[in-house]
């Protein structure tokens, strides 16, 4: 298939447990204008041996005489890409059918959208749990501030702003590579998420699971860094570890603890009205979320209440309708009565946010 309009890029290494259900989650998609590009990253398993079983024309194999990483092999996979769109796909995850007619249909019609996500299921064992993702490119844009805006194993990009303003993946980065290339490919297009679930995304577990959340955060630390620094913030040691700690929902429910973040994403706000980076009224809104969700945690160990949150002026302030603030007390009731049914809640949330 000399031009596809989709390259399906998978990269792989030692993946044969989940291979299987992840290609044949492609080769059964409702759309078929696709050349499947799969990158062996030096695997030692069944891998190779299972993808060479498939005859369907449109797998592409390529093989690494060595293992190079994921970036590497990623950035391979875009430079010998044949399609106009490039989709992505981990050999863990599972493509939902109508996926990429879904995003080829999105992206033909927003020309000026460069990356193009989804909502995922997360599995297994969370409950059928979906991560939303924001749909408008600055809700994004603002979401990259702290953490994701699009989930890596879901996206859709176009291929040619990419080429043109050399937006490659930095081999540099072990972890967290989506992170660092949406935080400079944002800044030449529009990125979206389409509202629906396309992809089943799966989590790992146990101690590498564990070992891989860790890199993820001291990965995103520096970049997060670099983010303050264009906000007009200059964090002294101090500042940065507590801006770590909120960020990845790890700050101690205690009262020390609620205060000093409260102080803290006011400071971030008032900065960024000063410099304008974000869109004030949109960022307010961000560090609200982030507000909710600490004070959400603090009240289960009975620091906080929701009139204390709701006292914040970054609740006060938020440009919320008082329908938004009615859905607000709504949903603090209903995570209180969930999380009493559930101790597991918090854990699985706070593994999303680290991806």
């Amino acid at each position: 298939m000399a031009h596809p309009k989709v390259t399906v890029l998978m990269s792989v290494f030692n993946g044969a447990k989940y291979l299987p259900v992840a290609i044949e989650s492609i080769l059964g998609q409702s759309f078929a204008d696709f050349e499947f590009l799969i990158i062996d990253d030096g695997s030692t398993d069944d891998s190779v041996s299972l993808i060479e079983g498939y005859r369907d024309p449109r797998i592409r194999l390529v093989r690494n005489e060595r293992n190079l990483g994921l970036a590497a092999s990623l950035n391979l996979g875009l430079e010998i890409a044949r399609g106009e769109y490039v989709a992505r796909m981990d050999d863990d995850d599972i493509s939902r059918p109508e996926r990429l007619a879904c995003q080829v249909g999105f992206m033909d019609a927003h020309p000026a959208v460069g990356v193009c996500g989804s909502w995922v299921r997360v599995f297994p064992g969370f409950d059928d749990y979906i991560w939303k993702f924001a749909a408008s490119s600055e809700d994004i844009r603002c979401r990259l501030f702290y953490k994701v805006g699009v989930a890596h194993p879901a996206v859709m990009l176009r291929k040619k702003p990419f080429a043109e303003h050399s937006l490659f993946y930095d081999p540099a980065y072990r972890a967290a590579q989506d992170y660092e290339l949406w935080g400079r490919a944002i800044r030449q297009m529009e990125f979206a998420n389409v509202q629906r679930v396309l992809l089943d995304y799966r989590i790992g577990q146990g101690e590498a699971a564990a070992r891989n959340a860790a890199r993820q955060m001291e990965s995103v630390a520096p970049l997060r860094l670099q983010r303050l620094h264009e906000l007009g913030v200059e964090p002294t040691p101090e500042q940065q570890q507590l801006h770590e700690t909120i960020m990845n929902d790890l700050l101690p429910a205690d009262e020390g603890a609620l205060a000093q973040a409260e102080v803290w994403l006011l400071q971030l706000e008032a900065a960024n009205r000063k410099s304008r980076v974000y869109p004030e009224l949109l960022f307010a809104r961000h560090m609200c979320y982030l507000w909710f969700e600490f004070c959400c945690r603090s009240s289960d160990a009975g620091v906080c209440s929701w009139e204390r949150y709701s006292r914040s002026p970054l609740f006060t302030r938020a440009p919320y309708s008082l329908l938004e603030r009615v859905r607000f007390a709504g949903a603090w009731l209903a995570r209180r009565l969930k999380r009493k049914g559930s101790s597991s809640g918090r854990q699985k949330e706070r593994m999303y946010d680290r991806q």
